[in-house]
């Protein structure tokens, strides 16, 4: 005959309900937002999603203000540390274009 399963719907320890958030269920379902850019995507997200949370939870009280515009229209910056003559110039040179300063 057949054997058993190993693990028996009644012996399962995990609910179904656990994971109802997971299901496929119509009105969870949204149209994919469309930016024109990485930055306004990101702008938009963070107005929508994050910041009432920020608000909510006084987060600018115990760690940083909320973020501007700016912050996501500058461009990004990169801090290369290291001691002297390790190479952090070379390393510079080596990732830009041959023949720029």
């Amino acid at each position: 005959g057949s054997q058993p399963p190993l693990y028996p719907a009644a012996a399962s320890p995990v609910s179904s309900s656990m994971f109802s958030w997971v299901s496929k269920d119509a009105r969870r379902k949204k149209e994919p937002e469309l930016f024109q850019t990485v930055s306004e995507g990101l702008r938009q997200l963070y107005a929508q999603k994050l910041l009432p949370l920020e608000e909510h939870c006084r987060f600018r009280e115990f760690h940083s203000a909320a973020l501007e515009d700016a912050d996501f229209d500058n461009k990004p910056m990169v801090l290369l540390v290291g001691q002297y003559s390790t190479g952090k110039t070379t390393f510079i040179q080596h990732l830009m274009e041959p023949g720029l300063p």
